[in-house]
């Protein structure tokens, strides 16, 4: 994740030579990636939670208690927030666009109704009611 983030960062300074046009190409391409990188870190966090139910019969208490990540799925664990709440758990993604320098750009993931079903996911800044 640190990588993306400095390739990104060396990007974006490098465009500075480049005209206006081709920045907001580039810039909304790179938009375009960090939701794809903010959809892929969001549902990796709800995968390994509800495996955590599945094996254990009860969500876990922190997110340092799911078993068996990899160095490639421990990435979430920086871009969410999680939290145990009664019958179920809150799940945030604490994912900004700041590394294409669009100031206070925040990602914005929409999934249907029927994502949501069957999960204990219970409160999110992504869920929509």
């Amino acid at each position: 994740m640190r990588t993306f983030i400095f390739c990104v960062l060396i990007t974006t300074s490098l465009t500075a030579c480049i005209p206006k046009k081709f920045k907001e190409e580039i810039n909304k391409n790179l938009m375009q990636t960090q939701q794809m990188l903010a959809d892929q870190v969001f549902k990796n966090a709800i995968s390994h939670i509800e495996l955590h139910k599945l094996r254990n019969g009860y969500y876990p208490d922190s997110l340092s208690q799911l078993q068996f990540l990899t160095a490639m799925d421990s990435s979430f664990l920086a871009s969410v927030h999680y939290k145990k709440i009664d019958k179920g758990y809150e799940l945030n993604l604490n994912y900004n666009l700041s590394a294409t320098g669009t100031k206070n750009a925040a990602i914005e993931l929409q999934y249907p109704a029927e994502f949501w079903k069957g999960l204990g996911l219970l409160k999110s800044n992504v869920k929509k009611d």
